[in-house]
């Protein structure tokens, strides 16, 4: 059994221009909650003997196999999906898509959580986590598009 959750926001720029900021998430270009409550949940990861926080090196574009914060990157298919795979300690497997779709004249940026429960304590920590992944991912959907919309040279939303 996979559970599927879809949070997403429109840009009014076309894909290929929302993809030049999608194809360089990580380093400093954020798109999330603050950073404070990543780096908290890194290190108490990291404690747990996980991987924690880590970024990328900002600059370049993704590439299969570069790592970003609690994810690494398995597949990159210009303009339109980032395909990344949790690496945090879970109960379970867990991928985020990042997909950039035609909307009009502009763009729907949508993540999409797959989750693939490992034993009975996956579906529990699912249901648990669901409503601040919710949240969090809305979140994190709106932050994208707003960085979408940014001119270039400035800086993500704080």
């Amino acid at each position: 059994m996979r559970y599927v959750d879809r949070r997403e926001a429109t840009a009014s720029a076309t894909p290929e221009q929302a993809w030049r900021v999608v194809g360089r998430l990580g380093g400093d270009e954020r798109f999330y909650a603050p950073l404070a409550v990543w780096r908290a949940r890194g290190a108490v990861e990291r404690l747990l003997g996980g991987p924690g926080h880590r970024i990328t090196g900002p600059g370049r574009p993704l590439r299969p196999g570069d790592e970003m914060d609690f994810w690494r990157v398995i597949e990159v298919d210009p303009p339109s999906r980032l395909r990344l795979r949790a690496e945090s300690l879970l109960p379970g497997t867990a991928h985020l898509d990042v997909l950039v779709e035609p909307d009009g004249v502009g763009s729907r940026l949508a993540l999409r959580t797959e989750f693939e429960p490992a034993g009975p304590v996956g579906h529990v920590f699912w249901w648990a986590e669901l409503p601040a992944h919710r949240a969090v991912f809305a979140l994190m959907a709106r932050r994208l598009a707003g960085l979408v919309e940014q001119p270039p040279g400035v800086g993500p939303p704080a």
